[in-house]
């Protein structure tokens, strides 16, 4: 039980010392994410980033589940209601 304890703080503080590595090299080479880094679908996306103490001067129409995807693809409308 010893034996087991021991080889698993091992792999748990190499995984720790992988994340560090990963999180240095990505402060350093990584790319800046934009406003809509995984073109998600919903509103919490539409805003700058970071957003303004108003998110939207105005609320948005909303005519589906998914108004950023109505907005970028106009001629593919959500098929759900």
């Amino acid at each position: 039980m010893n034996l087991i304890s021991t080889a698993g703080a091992f792999v748990l503080g190499f995984a720790m010392l992988l994340l560090g590595y990963n999180i240095l090299w990505s402060l350093r080479h990584g790319a800046i994410a934009g406003d809509n880094p995984w073109n998600a679908w919903t509103l919490e996306w539409a805003t700058s980033s970071p957003p303004p103490e108003e998110n939207f001067e105005r609320v948005p129409a909303i005519h589906s589940r998914r108004p950023l995807w109505d907005l970028a693809h106009p001629d593919q409308p959500d098929a759900r209601p």
